[in-house]
């Protein structure tokens, strides 16, 4: 069989550590783990890599995803053998794209030499905010400097498809803040910039403050221009939006004169329900309509990584519609009507006709193009709404 007549298939795989938690975070995450827990965590995982070599014959692999916790937290060498072991039972070959998850006071220009060795081609950066009191109310443990200086060191060590992090709606930050970090951001010409609203959890640093009245956050019309603000901003400045919180460098500017399309693979996997395996601990899984997840327990994931599965269902062909639904809207360009037929061997109109006209309706979604290309996607107030229109296609 050749690459060509392969279906492709993406890796996840989850590194559970951090050296400090930030006082948003509620991932699964140790802080911060010995050096025996790291070593023998790398062990589980390469385990169980080799456990499901089954789930990875005869697939072409389109990409890895090495995310946390904070993976560049961990000692290199792990990161090169988790990849080894993969490449040694499935290709990674130029195209594959392959992405680890990194905070700016945790690299070096050693670990980024073994990036690069290792195979990994793009990165995302954690940087959140340029100003340093944002970054201090969030519990970062890196400044402004350490991201800029990091930046650098991975242009220069070869890293061409740099990612990095925003958020908006965060204590003491106002448009004027958001507007200076932005600014530091695209005066580096990143390929790519996800902006993601800050987002109360329990069971974090930030639910407890802000049940006392304790956490300075903008209010709810000042984080909503802000949100705006930052869509905006990012679109003027040579952005495309091609997901609610996600921004690729548009062919033709500076940083993409190769016309390359820099949208995140994998997390276009996600959004598409295409195939995904997910290695480590409570690491989830898509084949065909089979979900499945690891423990989320690590001294349960580490004594037996091939019987570690904590929830393993065949998803109902009703339930399969409303993923495809909720998750392929969170793109600008929504879903094309003709892959749901594809897909569930039913008209989408049939199912869903009476919740789309009704969100055409209310302006909320359009249709565009003809016939195979025929495409329902979320018009910009839409996407504002996105939480309570997606749950529509959720309880239809």
């Amino acid at each position: 069989m050749t690459n060509k007549d392969k279906k492709d298939i993406g890796i996840y795989v989850h590194i559970p550590f951090c050296v400090r938690k930030c006082f948003y975070c509620d991932f699964n995450s140790q802080v911060p783990p010995s050096e025996d827990t790291v070593f023998f965590y790398t062990a589980a995982l390469l385990d169980e890599i080799k456990a499901s070599a089954g789930l990875l014959e005869d697939r072409k692999l389109s990409s890895i995803y090495i995310g946390g916790g904070t993976p560049s937290s961990i000692p290199s060498s792990c990161i090169g053998r988790i990849i080894d072991r993969i490449s040694s039972h499935i290709d990674i070959d130029e195209d594959t794209e392959v992405t680890i998850e990194a905070n700016p006071g945790t690299l070096t220009e050693l670990k980024i030499k073994d990036y690069v060795a290792a195979g990994i081609n793009r990165v995302s950066l954690g940087l959140q905010s340029a100003v340093e009191d944002e970054l201090k109310a969030l519990g970062r443990i890196h400044t402004f400097e350490d991201f800029k200086k990091n930046f650098d060191r991975l242009y220069w060590g070869g890293i061409e498809n740099i990612s990095v992090d925003v958020m908006t709606s965060i204590p003491y930050q106002t448009q004027e803040s958001l507007i200076k970090t932005l600014d530091e951001v695209i005066k580096l010409r990143p390929q790519h910039i996800s902006a993601y609203s800050l987002i109360i959890e329990e069971n974090t640093p930030f639910y407890d403050k802000l049940r006392y009245g304790l956490l300075p956050l903008p209010t709810e019309d000042e984080s909503y221009y802000i949100y705006k603000l930052a869509q905006t901003y990012l679109t003027q400045n040579g952005y495309r939006r091609y997901e609610i919180s996600n921004y690729s460098l548009e062919p033709g500017n500076e940083g993409n004169k190769e016309e390359k399309d820099y949208r995140c693979r994998h997390n276009l996997r996600y959004w598409d329900r295409g195939d995904y395996i997910g290695f480590g601990v409570s690491a989830a899984s898509l084949i065909g309509d089979h979900r499945f997840t690891n423990t989320k327990d690590l001294n349960e994931y580490a004594s037996d990584p091939g019987r570690i599965k904590q929830e393993d269902l065949v998803l109902r062909p009703e339930d399969a519609m409303a993923e495809f639904m909720f998750l392929g809207l969170r793109k600008t360009d929504g879903i094309r009507c003709a892959d749901f037929r594809e897909s569930f061997d039913t008209d989408i109109n049939e199912v869903y006709g009476k919740v789309m006209r009704h969100h055409v309706d209310r302006k909320l979604a359009a249709f565009s193009g003809e016939d195979e290309e025929r495409r329902f996607f979320l018009t910009d107030t839409g996407l504002d709404l996105s939480n309570v229109v997606m749950s529509e296609y959720l309880l239809y």
